[in-house]
């Protein structure tokens, strides 16, 4: 059990949330200053950059809540520093070489924070895909009345690569509207059925399987060395026909320009992508142009709560750090999530 911590949050947070963790345990010191000389960052969503203003408090760290590192600050410049709570489910875009290599600082990710919402989206998606939305946007802007048929949702197969939190939350509502629904999850060694969320759990092994049998195929793992262009040439190509991808994992799980191929030979019907190889996407990217695709800027879990969202995280955490218990959502340098 820990007397005291000096608590960082590594963005212009609102001084209401700020006197939130200030407030949380007599055992706080919170560093940042309460007075709103720090600037809010905007919304959708981080990346929060570390603001200038909160650079000189890097070093009296010993726990930090944060979206990015300091880039320019060397991670020897917080010696005090023990744990980093990142406010992103994913820690591959706030690992720097340093952090990677120091495994004396426990860091955390928010994890399954905004699965209800990211799981909303691809909903979202896979009604835009198959009611047509996108002809029907594109006949709206050219004032032209066509009319087409669109498709069912139900009966239809969704794969789900990655059966983590938002997995699980995108198969419950996959189906509510009465989808058969398969995944893959890493920990899985045979096929099973997971009641009341898969038809079949498939062990990673299997993906040709799902590729195959899918008309929506759901990206949902972390961005690893091993999940790199998981989905490239060869996998694309076993997708059946007509069948459309929905990407809310990280760009790098795509190959990009195998994907666009897929897309423009009609090997694949469509995709709803927010997250691309090189964010912002280039203003260059055929991918623009396609009046099969449904760009949107990696906003899938943006939302007006964000930072009330990774409040509640942090301090659920901070208290089990406070008290020597075990955090949640340990980033595990070994897996790469």
């Amino acid at each position: 059990m820990l007397k005291s911590v000096n608590v960082l949050v590594g963005w212009g947070m609102p001084s209401a949330l700020l006197q939130t963790i200030a407030e949380a345990d007599h055992r706080v010191r919170l560093l940042n200053p309460l007075d709103g000389s720090v600037p809010a960052p905007p919304l959708p969503a981080p990346p929060f950059l570390f603001p200038d203003e909160l650079r000189p408090l890097f070093q009296e760290a010993d726990a930090l809540l944060t979206s990015r590192l300091p880039r320019s600050i060397p991670i020897t410049q917080a010696p005090r520093l023990k744990w980093v709570q990142l406010i992103s489910a994913g820690a591959d875009v706030a690992m720097t070489s340093e952090l990677q290599a120091r495994r004396d600082i426990v860091v955390t990710t928010a994890a399954g924070m905004a699965a209800d919402v990211i799981a909303e989206f691809v909903i979202a998606g896979i009604l835009a895909l198959a009611k047509g939305f996108l002809p029907a946007l594109r006949g709206q802007v050219a004032r032209r009345w066509s009319r087409y048929v669109p498709e069912h949702a139900a009966g239809k197969t969704v794969g789900i690569v990655g059966m983590g939190r938002v997995g699980e939350r995108v198969a419950r509502l996959c189906k509510a509207l009465e989808m058969r629904v398969l995944a893959t999850r890493r920990s899985v060694t045979a096929p099973q059925e997971l009641s009341g969320l898969a038809d079949l759990l498939l062990p990673s092994a299997d993906l040709p399987r799902l590729l195959a049998e899918s008309d929506y195929l759901v990206l949902s793992l972390p961005h690893t060395a091993e999940s790199h262009h998981l989905i490239g040439e060869q996998e694309l190509a076993m997708m059946k026909p007509g069948a459309c991808l929905i990407n809310v994992a990280r760009g790098g799980v795509v190959d990009e320009e195998a994907l666009v191929r897929a897309l423009r030979q009609g090997r694949i019907a469509g995709a709803v992508l927010d997250v691309f190889e090189q964010e912002p996407l280039s203003s260059a990217s055929p991918l623009w142009r396609m009046p099969n695709v449904l760009i949107t800027p990696h906003i899938a879990g943006a939302m007006p709560d964000y930072q009330e969202r990774a409040v509640k995280v942090f301090l659920d955490n901070l208290g089990r750090y406070l008290d020597g218990r075990p955090l949640l959502n340990i980033y595990d340098p070994d897996r790469g999530y």
